[in-house]
C-alpha cells in the first residue's frame, strides 16, 4: 500500500443537514438524530448523527488514496464506534499505523480530539 502515496488528511463538518439528509436516504428517523426534544431527554443530550456518518471522512481518505469513486470489491471495513458525533462536529481521519499495514487502522477524532471511530480495513 506504500506506493499509493502519503493517505490523504480528510476533515469534515457535521451539520444538522447532512444528518436529516442521511435520514432521508437511510429511512433512519431515530428520534436520536432528528428530534431535539426527544435527543435531549436522551442519554446523550442532544442531537447524535448517523454511525456512518462519522465513518465518512475514512471512506473519502481512502477512495482518495486509492484513486477510486468506492472501496474495491473485496475490501473488508470493522468500524468501533467510540462516541457520538454531533452537529457541529468536524470529524477527521488519520491512519493510527502503517501505510502499508494490512488492515490499515486509522481513526476518526472530532475537533475537540476525542476519537468518534475507530477502522480496521483490509483494501485490496
Amino acid at each position: 500500500m506504500s506506493a499509493r502515496g502519503e493517505f490523504p488528511n480528510v476533515s469534515e463538518t457535521v451539520t444538522q443537514a447532512s444528518i436529516d439528509a442521511y435520514a432521508e436516504l437511510s429511512g433512519d428517523f431515530n428520534p436520536l438524530h432528528v428530534d431535539p426534544v426527544a435527543a435531549a431527554a436522551s442519554e446523550f443530550g442532544g442531537i447524535i448523527a448517523h454511525g456512518p456518518i462519522a465513518l465518512h471522512a475514512f471512506l473519502r481518505a481512502a477512495t482518495d488514496w486509492l484513486g477510486v469513486e468506492a472501496l474495491p470489491p473485496g475490501s473488508r471495513v470493522a468500524v468501533t464506534y467510540r462516541a457520538p458525533t454531533r452537529p457541529g462536529d468536524t470529524i477527521g481521519c488519520a491512519l493510527t499505523g502503517a501505510a502499508d499495514a494490512d488492515p490499515l487502522e486509522a481513526a476518526c477524532v472530532s475537533q475537540d480530539g476525542t476519537t468518534v471511530v475507530t477502522v480496521r480495513a483490509t483494501l485490496p
